[in-house]
């Protein structure tokens, strides 16, 4: 019986005594007093039967108690949580209370309730859904343009909290973090100050706040952010103005690594003209007069000078043929370049074939996109022209132009049915002009040749003929080609509501729960006890912003162990030995985890297993988590006590969830988060709405002992 039923119990007991007690008293007021010693005389000799009678027939009381609370009041506990669970967060979800006519009366009332209340609420989710048609338009509108955009772009705060990026920020600032296994986190809700140098940013800010004192409006502030690994970013800091009031900033990112490269080179040439004739001009020069000075000179002096003159002569012609040889080098690296997404050059050469021929040119690309560094309008010209040879001379049928990325090369690869093409001819077609500005006048074989190419007749897999043609990658597609496979691979979301958190981080204890910056992570180990040497082997990690699960920026990762795996845990989760011999060990997995989960709220179910593992690897590891914790499996205890199965299973189907990638660290992590999101309404009408309550909740439970 629980609490409630002992102190029902209690009650009806001293309410019987006290009855008992005042009907005694009653009766023995109403008889003479020589009735009152005749009683007394009968009292002494009855012994302790009158007192065993009284603890009878309260023990009876008692019994009763128990049997009318168990059951009319035992199910009604029950009752309340489900009827809250349907009210707050999932009204599909009916009660099955068992019990006499009258509970079960009582729980049909309720579920009748829950089947309105589920009409209403699937009617209204409707009109909500139809109401927000053309916001969510708009909003995939504005993610699909940043997700193309060759330029990185990064929203923040006045505070440098991040609130909108797109996939190309994502690369260059991340992109040496994903391939190191280290460095900076871009995600909603993070500091750019801690990714990019913050006295940069504030400098910037600071010539904002002046220009606009001085009612200069040209706000738009540039500067050179240096990256790890050498490269160099052309930044642009934008102002986001309400009435001169700053509410925000954007920063637009361009990789100019070998922009720079090229002017330190350009550089070096200049130098080396300039100082590296000095020597043999004076030298030539004093050769000369020598001659004149002294024209007496014999006739075998005179001859050693011109000897002189003409060594050095030499030397300062061979050195300028070897600066013109690095100029024309240099020269290539000045085209008017551009990164082009390569199905759209295809798409270009396709639609000026069939204007030009009246025929179909049939193009393929790659289903990742291949971003090519070069002058489209050039390369263009040069490939009309070899399809235009290669149609006339070889007869060509059936034409093809397909785009291949392998081994950080481009490859266009023309294909026909017809004549091959034999080297000779290829040679004689360079050193046509295919591409004539004015005074520019350009071979096929330079054109290529300065984009740094190749081009060779070739027969492709299936025995037809073909022209390869080589072309070069855009920086960030070689440098991240092993890193990622296309923007789908790379976060692109916003949550303009972060414009509105200014200094909640500084209390963090009264923010709302739906208001939290929170990374909800799972474990799998290689057993249940790290004091007996068990170690983690998968960490899944998924970040929370204001109510909202961010499914791109998770943290997923395996760890190679350094102890067997125990049966009992590899029947759980099904990982084997074999599976992690090529993993990353604990010590380079856990700082970047402890990266991950900087300025958030660690969430978990049953979260304190799983920062014992923590706490037992973080002093090899360097690190340490002092974040503060919440478990869902304490919060649901709080709110829905009565009910028994407190797994993630059970919990997530009362709340009208599905579990899936159950026993995977990320899986896991996932259902967690949806889990808390959906106890926050319970929460709040339990009294639970801030950090604080839930901290102090999770802190106080009389549960908190068992878990871990």
């Amino acid at each position: 019986m629980s609490r409630s039923g002992w102190a029902v119990a209690l009650a009806a007991m001293l309410a019987q005594l006290a009855l008992l007690g005042l009907f005694s008293w009653s009766i023995w007021a109403s008889i003479d007093p020589e009735r009152q010693r005749e009683l007394m005389v009968l009292l002494e000799h009855a012994g302790a039967l009158p007192v065993i009678a009284v603890l009878a027939l309260l023990g009876l009381t008692l019994v009763l108690v128990h049997l009318i609370f168990k059951r009319w009041a035992a199910p009604l506990p029950a009752i309340v949580e489900d009827a809250r669970l349907i009210a707050t967060t999932n009204p599909a979800h009916r009660t099955a209370a068992a019990g006499p006519a009258e509970v079960r009366a009582l729980a049909a009332g309720i579920n009748l309730l829950g089947e309105r209340f589920e009409a209403l609420h699937r009617d209204v989710d409707i009109r909500i859904r139809e109401a927000n048609a053309l916001l969510e338009e708009e909003k995939n509108t504005l993610a699909a343009l940043m997700s193309k955009l060759t330029q990185g772009v990064l929203v923040c705060n006045p505070e440098g909290r991040i609130l909108l990026y797109n996939p190309r920020a994502q690369q260059l600032l991340e992109g040496e973090a994903r391939s190191s296994g280290g460095g900076d986190w871009i995600g909603l809700g993070r500091s750019v100050l801690g990714i990019l140098d913050a006295a940069l940013i504030k400098h910037a800010l600071d010539s904002i706040t002046h220009r606009l004192a001085s009612g200069d409006r040209n706000l738009l502030v540039p500067f050179v952010a240096a990256r790890p690994g050498g490269r160099m970013l052309s930044t642009h800091l934008v102002p986001i103005l309400d009435h001169d009031h700053l509410r925000g900033y954007i920063l637009t990112f361009e990789d100019v690594t070998r922009r720079f490269g090229a002017e330190s080179r350009r550089g070096t040439l200049l130098q080396s003209l300039t100082e590296g004739q000095r020597s043999a001009i004076g030298g030539i020069r004093a050769a000369i007069e020598t001659v004149l000075t002294f024209p007496e000179m014999d006739e075998s002096g005179r001859q050693q000078f011109f000897e002189v003159i003409r060594d050095e002569a030499e030397k300062v012609s061979r050195h300028l043929d070897r600066l013109e040889d690095e100029y024309r080098d240099e020269m290539k690296m000045q085209l008017p370049v551009e990164d082009v997404l390569g199905s759209d050059l295809l798409a270009a050469v396709e639609r000026s074939f069939a204007e030009r021929r009246q025929r179909a040119l049939e193009v393929s690309a790659p289903m990742e996109p291949v971003w090519l560094h070069i002058e489209s309008y050039t390369i263009i010209q040069c490939i009309l022209f070899l399809i235009d040879q290669v149609t006339d001379f070889c007869r060509a049928e059936d034409l093809s132009l397909a785009l291949a990325f392998k081994r950080s090369l481009a490859s266009l690869e023309l294909q026909w049915s017809g004549a091959p093409l034999h080297m000779e001819a290829l040679h004689s077609w360079g050193m046509r002009n295919v591409v004539a500005h004015g005074e520019d006048a350009r071979t096929l074989f330079e054109a290529i040749e300065q984009h740094g190419g190749a081009v060779w007749p070739d027969q492709s897999a299936g025995g037809r003929p073909c022209l390869r043609l080589i072309l070069p990658v855009s920086a960030t597609q070689d440098a991240d080609a092993d890193t990622t496979a296309g923007d789908e691979d790379w976060g692109h979301d916003f949550d303009f509501h972060l414009f509105e958190t200014r200094g909640e981080t500084r209390d963090w204890a009264g923010l709302p729960l739906d208001r939290l910056s929170l990374t909800v992570l799972d474990t799998e180990t290689t057993g249940l006890d790290p004091d007996e040497g068990d170690e983690i082997i998968a960490i899944g990690a998924v970040r929370i912003i204001n109510g909202r699960i961010l499914r791109q920026e998770i943290f997923d990762s395996f760890v190679r162990p350094r102890r067997m795996i125990s049966e009992s845990a590899h029947a759980i989760h099904g990982i084997s030995e074999d599976m992690l011999r090529a993993e990353a060990p604990i010590e380079d997995v856990l700082p970047r985890l402890n990266r991950f989960v900087e300025d958030t709220i660690i969430v978990g179910h049953n979260v304190a297993f799983d920062m014992r593992f923590f706490a037992a690897a973080g002093p090899r590891c360097g690190v340490s988590f002092a974040n503060p914790i919440l478990d869902t499996l304490l919060l649901d205890c709080a709110i829905n006590s009565s009910q028994p199965d407190k797994s993630l299973e059970a919990i997530a189907q009362r709340l009208g969830l599905s579990v899936t990638g159950r026993h995977t660290a990320l899986g896991d992590a996932l259902s967690t988060a949806e889990i808390f999101i959906a106890l926050i309404p319970l929460l709040a009408e339990g009294g639970i709405r801030t950090l604080g309550d839930a901290l102090r909740t999770c802190r106080e439970s009389p549960f908190a002992h068992l878990t871990g």
